[in-house]
């Protein structure tokens, strides 16, 4: 009786090994070639884009668009 007792526990332990998580190794070394992102599509829409060729569009002034006041977000009432 012993002796099926211990031989099942030793089964046991030996099969409950398969259902833990095996540890993976720690990789030392990462390498990365990419010193900086290529502009691909920036690059071709720069190269597309209409030129101010024009005096009045060279020195044209920013647009002065009307400031902004947000609402405010909670109103008290008094009941």
């Amino acid at each position: 009786m012993k002796v099926i007792s211990i031989a099942s526990l030793v089964v046991l332990a030996s099969s409950a090994s398969a259902f833990m998580p095996s540890t993976a190794p720690l990789r030392t070394c990462v390498a990365l070639d990419a010193k900086h992102a290529n502009n691909k599509a920036a690059k071709k829409a720069n190269h597309d884009r209409p030129r101010k060729s024009r005096p009045s569009d060279i020195n044209r002034k920013p647009t002065n668009y009307p400031t902004w006041e947000s609402p405010p977000e909670y109103t008290i009432s008094e009941n």
